[in-house]
């Protein structure tokens, strides 16, 4: 299983897709924030998604176990991000609207963040792909009617990203 990096979606192609779908997120640059609107990307059923990281928030301990999103802590077992599969989005391989975070860019503080980020993430990488695949199939095929109230329509989107230009 290759190695999990950090990508960044062009804000450009987040508004197009937020056209159509409610549950897509807007890069933090849109609401005043300096940091990057940032993921991992995976396959799922031949498409690349990119899958958004959030900052952990205290809230995020109420949420329930399910599919639709998966905590990454660091070495003490301090939370410090959630990965959110119901917000996912197909990025197409056509049109480059991903590209690799610029590690070297980023401010001292950022840096260590997003490295113990990187070391969860990808020591875990297998529960990963599994749950974003469960995701999938639950909102795709198994019609879970909760997750989909929470989650963005995979297939408009993955219609909708073939058009992007």
């Amino acid at each position: 299983m290759k190695e999990l990096l950090f990508y960044i979606v062009k804000k450009e192609y987040i508004e197009y897709l937020s056209k159509y779908e409610e549950h897509v997120s807007y890069n933090k640059e849109n609401v005043g924030h300096s940091r990057p609107y940032l993921g991992i990307v995976l396959e799922i059923e031949n498409y690349e998604y990119f899958v958004p990281l959030y900052s952990y928030k205290e809230h995020y301990e109420k949420y329930k176990n399910n599919p639709s999103f998966f905590f990454v802590y660091d070495r003490k077992n301090n939370p410090l991000a959630i990965i959110k599969f119901s917000a996912m989005i197909p990025v197409p391989k056509s049109v480059e609207v991903a590209y690799l975070l610029d590690y070297e860019k980023q401010d001292e503080k950022y840096k260590n963040l997003i490295s113990a980020e990187y070391r969860y993430i990808n020591s875990h990488k297998k529960e990963i792909y599994l749950r974003a695949n469960k995701m999938y199939i639950a909102v795709t095929k198994h019609k879970n009617n909760f997750l989909k109230t929470i989650a963005c329509d995979f297939k408009l989107l993955e219609e909708k990203s073939l058009g992007f230009k």
